[in-house]
């Protein structure tokens, strides 16, 4: 399980450093097509937009890492679906909250109830996608199930009948 949580980690920490720079590019334009990497708060903080962007995507790169690293809930087998993606959930969304807040990033009640309310529709629809992905599984278990149990007594009344 360590290995796993290492691995989707790494993998994480790419993705959220990638996801910041293509938010960068697709949002955070300027008027004059500028593209800006970091907010001027942060820019105050550090001092420079190399340190700035450095910071950002080290902090980017560590929610990506901590929002990959939790999917190994649902690898948790005695979880249900359900837990597994509320445990998710609660990392992912109250996450989001530490880089917001360490980065400068404009944080209003209207932008952080805006932001909530897409992770919490992702994540409904992921349980309701995984919901339905393990009903049909398990319909299709309990059929070959049936099947297998039709064929024993089938046999089972053969050799009876010899």
């Amino acid at each position: 399980m360590r290995k796993q949580i290492l691995l989707r980690a790494a993998i994480g920490f790419a993705a959220g450093m990638a996801m910041f720079l293509a938010i960068c590019l697709l949002f955070n334009r300027g008027p004059d097509g500028t593209v800006y990497y970091c907010s001027d708060t942060l820019l105050a903080r550090v001092g420079s937009a190399g340190a700035a962007m450095t910071l950002q995507l080290a902090v980017c790169g560590l929610y990506g890492a901590a929002c990959m690293a939790g999917t190994v809930f649902y690898d948790v087998e005695r979880w249900s679906q359900a837990k597994a993606t509320v445990a998710h959930y609660l990392v992912v969304a109250g996450g989001y909250l530490v880089p917001a807040l360490l980065l400068g990033w404009e944080l209003n009640l209207a932008t952080l109830l805006v932001i909530e309310g897409m992770m919490t529709a992702g994540f409904f629809l992921i349980w309701l996608i995984m919901y339905l992905i393990y009903r049909a599984k398990v319909r299709e278990l309990n059929e070959l199930l049936q099947e297998r149990n039709e064929y024993k007594r089938r046999a089972a009344r053969k050799g009876k009948t010899t």
